[in-house]
């Protein structure tokens, strides 16, 4: 079964279809822009004086160490995607949350209210998980070290489509629509996204694209 693969990752999650026996089609529909260098650098040096650090995703990793080591700096992340990309630059995990950014957030609030926190984020944040912090942390410096745009994708045929971001769903709408396919989606904000237009088939159970492949290849073999 094809699945239109909507992220800019393509060679880091196709494996994950393949290993579901689906056959991913990369269709991108969101284009990634990182922040001026200046603002890479005073993130990454803030980080090195925070208390605490949130990551929601693995992709900030890479923007903020893409070749180095993170600081010795408690981390709260998003994911085990998020979680394993700050442990392999040698950071240390506090907590990991797989029910998304605002509830993690909620289970850490004592951590938060006492540290100095630094949040580097996409600009594209979920505005609601983001009031949630503001008002636990006190002490928050945020930095928006990433900005995600929307893109048409291409116009392969496919039976499915996973989408990891409302960008990416968003995108999909500038050249397509949802009529006649599976939809798999990463977390409660995307799934919000697509629910504009039609309730999503399937739902990961964690933020990473290995559960949301797993978890189509499961529907669609029902299905069928």
């Amino acid at each position: 079964m094809r699945v239109a693969v909507t992220t800019d990752r393509f060679d880091r999650v196709a494996p994950l279809y393949r290993e579901a026996r689906l056959d991913p089609i990369w269709l991108p529909c969101v284009k990634v822009e990182p922040a001026h260098a200046d603002v890479l650098v005073r993130a990454r040096e803030a980080t090195a004086r925070a208390g605490v650090i949130i990551l929601s995703s693995a992709r900030t990793v890479d923007w903020l160490w893409p070749q180095g080591r993170a600081p010795a700096v408690d981390v709260i992340a998003v994911g085990s995607a998020t979680a394993s990309a700050i442990k392999r630059r040698g950071g240390r995990v506090f907590l990991t949350g797989n029910s998304g950014l605002a509830e993690l957030a909620t289970k850490a609030s004592t951590r938060l209210a006492a540290d100095n926190v630094v949040f580097p984020r996409s600009a594209d944040s979920d505005p609601d998980a983001l009031r949630i912090i503001r008002e636990l942390a006190p002490h928050l410096l945020e930095f928006e070290v990433y900005r995600t745009r929307s893109i048409a994708p291409a116009r392969a045929e496919v039976q499915a489509v996973a989408f990891a971001s409302p960008s990416a769903v968003e995108g999909w709408y500038l050249a397509r629509n949802l009529e006649g396919l599976v939809v798999g989606v990463i977390g409660p904000t995307t799934a919000a996204a697509v629910s504009n237009h039609r309730r999503p088939d399937v739902l990961a159970s964690s933020p990473s694209h290995r559960t949301l492949a797993q978890a189509l290849a499961s529907h669609m073999e029902v299905k069928i």
